[in-house]
């Protein structure tokens, strides 16, 4: 080995430092024993190369690790784009410092799961321990989280079905997301299970739990070392539901499937559906001790997080005479055709029946697709349209016209030929409005995002804004026409009713009266509470109805199979009485959850 002149070699023996320049040095002279000992090492370094690569890389590798403090101190929060609460940050140290990366994030519906995962993400990424993350989410979920990685915590994003388990290398790293539908299906499951991922979280993962499901066996088919489950309900019917999440993070954690039971079996309370729920344990002091080591959940009773209310009106509007004749004549054209049509024809029927509900004007270019030229032809004489002019005036009230500050004011309609006729007469109204749906390019949208927080005090949208946009610095909202699908209407309200919303959320529904709109409103509102329930908490109770439940679907059916309006407005009832026995079941799993996740000290 050759050694630059003067170069000086750090001695651990005490013969102080020398230079290969005479061997002279502060301290005193080695003898030759003292150099002899060397001797072999050098005739070694002589026959091999001075460095090997990849034995360098792992020294470099472990020398970042060494120097990286613990978990205890978060890297990643100086690199946030907004500033996470202190329940958040300690949940996610918790399950990275405490629980390796293996945790079950079970808050309560509005609290941000979303959040504390993503603070994980941040903090593994940072450190280079989750290069490669996939998230699973239901598909109207995916949208939400591309939103909250981008936007909050910098971590660029792809859909899987855009570019599907592609190793991605060097300074992006975007994490994966696929929609849990997409992901148990070939060929996207083969192409996701065939490697290593770093980091896998899973929300909604009660819906992955029973190993049987094709949700199910997805997950216990993909191989991470991290894990990150998010439910508000690891536990609903059995408390066998608890042992297949808790196995999923920490396999043998509870035992085998029989000493769980023997050591914990429940017995359990009566349903509201004949199902087993208000689980009581055996040992439960042990099994809380067990679940602590897993799980994390907070109540909104024991953090300062308070969501402002839901003020929320429902407009009942006289249709005039000549439009409610024309929506009576239609149903029964619907009625009639629907009972022997074909899915297809079906499907036809159902989107007719939902444009009606927004305007007789925006149905028309439907009614003459489906044939029905004289109910299109009708429905474009009828040019009264009472919900703008009481949209209009809303307006004015709250937004005012452009010469006063006002407040903003975010309207929703399910359809770009309702939205571009309210695009107009707002225009014409001199009222300053945005334009927003999804047919705009990504700039576009962001502009019109833009010009409603700085500029314009209207913003009219279609759903595409009620998928994964934050817009708490606005709290009035306008429904010009009602989804079937309460879901939809939560994603509506989500948009301004969430974490960071400073004021009540002011909401008001228009809704022509004899409309299956009504039926529907009538329902959500008596039975379930829906405009008091907080977001999240409606896909826990739809989900207890029935596995394949359906509202959209079902209401349609109900419609088609009633003889008259009473009739419909029967078998809605009957569906409203459904969803109560749900909600009652949601709320007796949400207090067993609480029990099983208290603090195992009390």
């Amino acid at each position: 080995m050759s050694v630059a002149h003067g170069t000086i070699i750090p001695c651990r023996f005490p013969c102080a430092e020398r230079t290969t320049e005479g061997m002279t040095a502060t301290g005193p002279q080695p003898d030759e024993t003292v150099l002899a000992l060397y001797a072999p090492l050098l005739a070694r370094l002589r026959d091999r190369p001075l460095l090997r690569a990849e034995l360098s890389s792992l020294v470099d590798d472990a020398v970042r690790v060494w120097s990286r403090p613990g978990f205890d101190t978060f890297l990643s929060l100086s690199s946030l784009r907004f500033e996470p609460f202190d329940y958040q940050v300690q949940a996610a140290r918790v399950a990275l410092r405490r629980m390796r990366g293996r945790a079950i994030l079970a808050d309560e519906v509005g609290l941000g799961k979303t959040i504390e995962a993503g603070l994980v993400l941040a903090e593994l990424r940072l450190r280079g321990l989750a290069d490669r993350t996939l998230v699973i989410a239901p598909a109207g979920l995916v949208t939400q989280w591309q939103e909250e990685l981008e936007r909050k915590f910098a971590v660029p994003t792809v859909t899987a079905a855009a570019q599907p388990a592609r190793a991605h290398t060097g300074l992006d790293r975007p994490v994966t997301i696929a929609s849990l539908a997409a992901a148990r299906r070939d060929p996207l499951k083969s192409q996701l299970t065939a490697g290593q991922w770093d980091l896998l979280i899973v929300d909604e993962a009660h819906r992955v739990r029973t190993p049987r499901s094709a949700s199910g066996k997805l997950v216990r088919e993909l191989r991470s070392r991290h894990l990150l489950l998010l439910t508000a309900t690891p536990v609903e019917n059995r408390l066998q539901d608890l042992y297949e999440m808790i196995s999923l993070v920490s396999p043998g954690l509870l035992g085998t499937a029989a000493q769980f039971r023997a050591a914990h079996g429940a017995s359990a309370a009566g349903g509201a559906n004949g199902q087993k729920l208000a689980l009581e344990p055996r040992n439960l002091a042990a099994l809380r001790k067990r679940t602590a080591e897993v799980m994390i959940r907070h109540r909104r009773s024991e953090v300062s997080v308070l969501l402002p209310q839901r003020l929320a009106e429902t407009l009942l509007l006289d249709p005039p005479p000549a439009e409610r004749e024309w929506y009576g004549d239609l149903g029964d054209r619907i009625r009639r055709e629907g009972r022997e049509a074909a899915p297809a024809r079906r499907l036809t029927l159902r989107s007719i029946a939902r444009l009606a509900g927004s305007s007789p004007a925006a149905a028309a270019p439907a009614l003459r697709k489906a044939g029905w030229d004289d109910l299109a032809d009708r429905a474009g004489a009828l040019t009264d349209w009472p919900k703008a002019a009481v949209l209009l005036d809303h307006l004015r009230r709250h937004a005012g016209t452009g010469e006063s500050p006002g407040e903003k004011v975010l309207v929703f309609t399910a359809f770009r030929h309702t939205l571009d006729r309210l695009a107009a007469m707002v225009e014409a109204a001199g009222i300053p409005a945005a334009v927003y749906h999804g047919s705009l390019p990504r700039a576009d949208k962001e502009r019109a995002i833009a010009s409603f927080r700085e500029q314009a005090n209207v913003l009219l949208s279609t759903e595409s804004a009620g998928e994964g946009r934050n817009l708490q610095f606005c709290h009035v909202m306008v429904n010009m026409d009602l989804p079937w699908n309460p879901m939809q209407i939560e994603q509506r309200l989500g948009r301004l009713h969430r974490v960071g919303q400073s004021r009540d959320v002011l909401l008001t529904n228009l809704v022509a009266k004899g409309t299956i709109e009504e039926q529907v409103l009538r329902v959500l509102e008596a039975k379930i509470n829906l405009f008091e329930l907080v977001v999240g908490e409606l896909d826990m109770i739809l989900g207890r109805v029935d596995d394949d439940f359906d509202f959209e679907s079902t209401v349609f059916d109900a419609f088609v199979a009633s003889g008259d309006d009473a009739e419909f407005a029967a078998r809605m009832t009957a569906i409203g009485d459904d969803l109560a026995r749900a909600r009652t079941d949601y709320l007796a799993s949400r207090e067993a959850v609480d029990e099983l996740a208290a603090d195992p000290d009390d």
